[in-house]
């Protein structure tokens, strides 16, 4: 079911066109910079981006670094709302819902298929950029955070490192995709709702009076892969971010779960 699920997830035209979206990011940024931006580096901007013309990981880096904040959600919440609510406006829920293997198990493969979704898209944004790198710049040092050179391989293990913990803090968004979904039979709603959380949450944290809440906002930890190009790494905020994002996880699939088994889908 799990297999078929991934199959169906993969093959659909809308996510395939998300996908190709996604990738088409770093390659902009990368073109952009290259043809367009400052040729010693200096161009300021997010962490990573004053070394972007300096080796191809840094395009990588600079790509999970900028999309991070809603682009990803974006593609996220697109896959994750459709997960119940797509098959509930096709009216093909009810006819799967017929088989032995009942809504909790349904609503799991769902999730898990949207969460593997979120990882390879991820990951493809990190290739997609490293790859474009390496055609556009040349391959030069990789200065970590604190000063330290590292080797090219290194780097790689590193950047791919990062692309996973990237996609590991989009879980909560998928956890939220994925609970709207089973409330509304509109996919379109159901993204829109994660998205929304996504951005307000972002804001809040901005907001200096709200700092007590910070820790409990899905997104306050965004960002903290670029503690693993530190020298020594420092993990603390990616442990940090990484148990949020099950607590969230879990917290929506317990509401989904709950608000599924209830649901009349045959009327």
């Amino acid at each position: 079911m799990f297999v078929d699920e991934l199959r169906r997830t993969f093959r659909r035209p809308r996510n395939l066109v998300v996908l190709g979206l996604i990738a088409l990011v770093p390659i902009l940024l990368g073109v952009v910079v290259k043809t367009l931006g400052p040729r010693n580096g200096n161009g300021g901007g997010p962490p990573f981006f004053n070394q972007l013309t300096q080796n191809p990981v840094f395009l990588s880096l600079v790509a999970l670094t900028t999309m991070e904040t809603f682009l990803i959600p974006l593609a996220v919440s697109l896959i994750a709302g459709d997960s119940v609510s797509g098959e509930a406006s096709s009216g093909a829920l009810r006819y799967l819902l017929v088989a032995p293997a009942g809504r909790g198990r349904l609503l799991i493969v769902k999730t898990a298929s949207a969460l593997v979704f979120t990882l390879v898209a991820v990951l493809i944004i990190a290739v997609v950029g490293g790859v474009t790198g390496a055609i556009l710049f040349h391959l030069g040092p990789i200065v970590t955070l604190s000063g330290t050179t590292v080797s090219n391989i290194r780097g790689v293990v590193l950047t791919l490192e990062a692309s996973a913990v990237v996609g590991l803090s989009m879980f909560s968004i998928v956890g939220i995709g994925v609970f709207v979904s089973t409330i509304t039979d509109s996919s379109a709603a159901a993204s829109a709702v994660a998205v929304a959380v996504a951005v307000i949450s972002q804001i809040l944290g901005q907001i200096p009076q709200l700092v007590h809440i910070r820790p409990l906002l899905l997104s306050n930890y965004w960002g903290s892969f670029i503690d693993l190009f530190r020298s020594p790494q420092v993990f603390h905020n990616v442990k940090l971010d990484i148990l949020e994002q099950f607590v969230w996880l879990t917290v929506a699939l317990v509401a989904a779960w709950i608000n599924f088994r209830a649901k009349d889908i045959f009327s």
